[in-house]
């Protein structure tokens, strides 16, 4: 029996990873963050009250990113929004 490339790809992921990179907190005293699963190069932002958020973080075991990973990842992206490497390359 063959595997699914599909199942193989999620086979790769870590999904006990879990990434947060916090960018604000707003006008209203929500915080503005991003989360991802098994790496930090696909994330979704949420918007979570500032306790929401810590429970959050605690529930799913988060590696907040530190800035300067923040910026690498931002760099990695620019790859594919711009279609050019990032400052590194």
């Amino acid at each position: 029996m063959s595997t699914s490339p599909g199942k193989a790809l999620f086979e790769e992921v870590d999904t006990s990873v879990r990434f947060v990179r916090r960018q604000r907190t707003n006008e209203h005293g929500y915080v503005e963050f991003s989360f991802g699963i098994g790496s930090a190069d696909l994330m979704v932002d949420l918007v979570l009250s500032e306790a929401a958020f810590t429970e959050f973080c605690e529930t799913n075991r988060c590696i907040e990113l530190t800035p300067e990973q923040a910026q690498a990842v931002e760099l990695e992206q620019a790859k594919w929004r711009y279609g050019k490497p990032g400052l590194t390359d």
